[in-house]
């Protein structure tokens, strides 16, 4: 009884330590994201794009469909286009 007592004890101080480090991580980076957005240079652009009509960039890996690619078959009178 005495080990799970320990053991509950000792994952709820990691948890809480872990949560702790966790938060000051994310307000970093979102610190840092908001001091990228504030600048003037990305002001302009967003507001030129805006103006435009075009949709915010978007960087990072494609959304992916869920499809595997190697396996895709060419299938007589399918057009993919």
């Amino acid at each position: 009884m005495i080990k799970k007592l320990l053991f509950v004890a000792g994952a709820g101080v990691g948890y809480v330590l872990g949560t702790r480090a966790g938060r000051e991580r994310y307000n970093a980076l979102v610190s840092k994201a908001r001091k990228v957005a504030d600048r003037p240079e990305v002001q302009e652009m967003t507001q030129a794009r805006q103006i435009r009509g075009e949709p915010p960039v978007r960087r990072g890996p494609p959304a992916r469909s869920g499809k595997d690619p190697a396996r895709a078959v060419d299938h007589p009178g399918h057009s993919y286009g």
